[in-house]
């Protein structure tokens, strides 16, 4: 669910009427991202599935929407070789974060010993 969500998610801002470009607002979208850490945890100790297949489609909803809006207004207000070192270093940010996330992953697998 999480991947079909966030593939969908990545289109919203096509709409012109949908996509964020206040920095401000995505300031505090991304920040209000975290009270999701406990929504999770006490959807796994006291939830039922269907609370916990909800919560990993809207994190997903919210990566994909909220990935390709900062990456698309982030640069703005900058000239020519400022935006392209920007754009660089905010996929350079993200490749490092999926980067980090799959070895955590493989950590995760390794350290319960079903590997």
């Amino acid at each position: 669910m999480y991947n079909v969500v966030d593939f969908i998610a990545r289109y919203i801002p096509l709409v012109p009427w949908l996509k964020l470009e206040s920095r401000k607002g995505l300031l505090i979208a991304v920040f209000s991202r975290f009270l999701l850490i406990p929504a999770f945890y006490f959807t796994a100790k006291y939830g039922d599935q269907g609370w916990m297949i909800l919560l990993t489609s809207f994190l997903g909803l919210t990566n994909g929407y909220l990935t390709v809006c900062v990456l698309t207004v982030a640069p703005r207000g900058y000239k020519g070789p400022e935006q392209n070192a920007l754009g660089n270093l905010l996929v350079l940010c993200l490749l490092s974060g999926i980067f980090a996330g799959a070895v955590l992953d493989w950590l995760w697998i390794i350290g319960k010993g079903t590997f």
